[in-house]
């Protein structure tokens, strides 16, 4: 169950990145690609949790809450564990190679 819930917690990192690439690159277009790096990987982990947190907050009417609080407590688990496993710099750096490598004109 910990690597199904940490797949699913790099997933919503994923989606955090993604939405923050695309923020970015519309709010800091004249910026450099260092300082547009910057703009989303400081603060990468508070971020995350705060992603994840509003994740949580959501009551899937068709997950019992015993499952979904046992889903809780390991996600809080795996978040440790993935701030001595990924790079923030590094992983921003490896979506936005992904992204741009699907549609070189959109970023």
């Amino acid at each position: 169950m910990d690597k199904v819930i940490k797949v699913w917690a790099i997933n919503k990192a994923i989606e955090m990145v993604k939405g923050k690439i695309y923020k970015n690159e519309i709010v800091n277009k004249t910026k450099t690609g260092a300082e547009k790096l910057d703009a989303i990987t400081n603060g990468f982990w508070d971020g995350l949790e705060d992603y994840l947190r509003k994740e949580k907050e959501i009551d899937r009417k068709w997950i019992p809450n015993t499952i979904e609080e046992i889903g809780e407590d390991v996600l809080v688990e795996v978040v440790k564990v993935l701030k001595t496993e990924l790079i923030p710099s590094k992983f921003v750096q490896e979506i936005f190679d992904f992204e741009k490598k699907g549609n070189k004109n959109i970023l």
